[in-house]
């Protein structure tokens, strides 16, 4: 799955390959393998970004997002 993300550091919009997203028990998505930025090499830093969002919604929307157990 792809997703688009944005680094805060150094305001970069970039596209990244997850092999799974899933919601932990308190609902938080957790990407699987962690999200970094290519430009600066963050990690705390990093937002979906509003097309990110919109892929979400649709997943969710479509219940395509398992709950961690």
């Amino acid at each position: 799955m792809r997703f688009q993300f944005g680094c805060l550091n150094c305001l970069n919009i970039f596209d990244l390959e997850m092999n799974s997203v899933q919601f932990d028990k308190t609902r938080e998505l957790v990407f699987n393998p962690e999200p970094e930025c290519p430009e600066c090499g963050a990690t705390e830093e990093i937002v979906l970004s509003d097309f990110g969002l919109q892929q979400i919604d649709l997943m969710i929307l479509h219940n395509r997002i398992p709950t961690i157990k």
